[in-house]
């Protein structure tokens, strides 16, 4: 067996092992190899779910000793697609619509390592709290492009288009085009 034949073979063996940890899955599911979860059972995955290599979904119930709400999700709706190398961190509430299609080296977070204060920057990033700002919502049938950052407090409405290379740091309408850093509204 090639290097290719062992590693679909170590993922779908992976995948098994893992989604039984999952609050949810669906039927049809699939996930290319090194799929990382952290707490699993505040994850739902949807029906018809597709995703790359390196796909990492974080819920943070506590960080660096300090506890956090207990509450926190990631919830992917049906349909789904994701490429690879995608990283999703949630320490409130990441929701994910139906239909939605990401391109690869999707980042989406509630949170950031600390609140940005003066006093918080003489300490490594790693060592400060999270800091959650707010969820991030992603409607039905929204396409992400590659490399696109999609930080919090953020929704992003039904049917939305979001370019390559995006900073999603506001609220982008159904059926808009956004892009750039920070992305606006192109169309």
């Amino acid at each position: 067996m090639n290097n290719s034949g062992i590693n679909k073979l170590k993922s779908k063996i992976g995948w098994l092992l893992k989604r039984k940890k999952l609050r949810k899955y669906g039927a049809h599911c699939r996930v290319g190899y090194d799929l990382i979860l952290k707490n699993p059972g505040q994850i739902s995955i949807g029906n018809n779910f597709s995703a790359g290599k390196n796909l990492t979904l974080e819920v943070w119930n506590a960080y660096n000793g300090t506890e956090l709400d207990g509450n926190a999700e990631i919830v992917i709706g049906d349909d789904v697609s994701i490429m690879d190398d995608c990283q999703f961190s949630a320490a409130l509430s990441i929701r994910i619509g139906d239909g939605v299609l990401l391109g690869n080296n999707v980042f989406i977070t509630d949170n950031f390592h600390g609140s940005g204060n003066l006093e918080e920057l003489d300490i490594p990033p790693a060592k400060r709290s999270l800091y959650v700002k707010g969820k991030v919502e992603i409607g039905k049938n929204v396409w992400i492009g590659r490399n696109v950052c999609v930080m919090p407090n953020v929704s992003i409405g039904d049917g939305a288009i979001i370019g390559a290379n995006a900073v999603v740091t506001k609220d982008v309408p159904a059926y808009a085009i956004a892009g750039g850093v920070p992305a606006k509204i192109v169309k």
